[in-house]
């Protein structure tokens, strides 16, 4: 299984015969064969996890499906290919024919808009948050940031008892000290082979300030190290 970090929150993840996209906001797609199938997801429709142009890809790539968001719906352009496109509110499941393979897909609800995704194909099992996080805002009140962990914390307690071999999850610089309380938590939570950091703001020296955190001592050997767009990973 091959990772490429995109940009933002957007990720490539490929296999043997299918590619999955998520949360395409901008940034160079890797370079793959048009024999495989390719899955996109959109986790929300806030502009920095949904681009139109997403459905320009059909001509690139003939085999593709797409699997949004409910809220997504009412941004899809009118002149969007119809078959092959999947929407799902939080709290659903969906499965898919994908080659060799099936593709059964599970939404958790966002502590924000949309929805988070786990995807079982293969024998892998991979979770994309979107924008489910611990949103902790030192500006808003207790009540308000104690929903927020209750609701964070909520979602992904379904997760535990689950193994996970990618997932992908917000570190945001914008929530200052708390910036990674979400991530941790899900660390700490489930289990989790390799978290990739996402959402970063494009201030990629929060890895090596999450690596100083004491609470990251017993994953940090587990967190991605991403320095740039286009980066790839390989994972066994």
């Amino acid at each position: 299984m091959k990772v490429t970090y995109i940009q933002h929150s957007g990720f490539a993840v490929e296999m043997e015969d299918k590619v999955l996209i998520f949360d395409y906001y901008r940034g160079e797609i890797p370079a793959f064969g048009r024999d495989r199938d390719v899955y996109v997801f959109v986790s929300h429709k806030h502009y920095d996890h949904y681009q139109r142009s997403i459905f320009t890809w059909t001509g690139k790539f003939p085999r593709i499906t797409y699997i949004l968001s409910s809220d997504v719906e009412e941004a899809v352009p009118s002149s969007a290919p119809k078959d092959n496109m999947y929407f799902m509110e939080p709290g659903e499941t969906l499965q898919i024919e994908a080659g060799e393979s099936e593709l059964l897909i599970e939404t958790l609800r966002s502590t924000d808009e949309g929805v988070a995704f786990v995807v079982k194909t293969a024998g892998h099992t991979i979770y994309h948050a979107g924008d489910l996080n611990w949103w902790h805002w030192e500006e808003e009140t207790d009540t308000y940031n104690r929903f927020m962990k209750e609701a964070y914390q909520k979602e992904i307690g379904m997760l535990e008892g689950m193994h996970i071999d990618a997932a992908f999850v917000p570190l945001d610089p914008r929530l200052d000290r708390e910036y990674y309380w979400g991530l941790d938590w899900f660390m700490r939570h489930t289990d989790t082979d390799v978290v990739f950091p996402m959402h970063m703001q494009d201030q990629y020296d929060l890895y090596d300030r999450l690596m100083e955190e004491e609470s990251a001592l017993d994953y940090k050997t587990r967190v991605a190290h991403i320095t740039r767009e286009g980066q790839s990973f390989e994972l066994d």
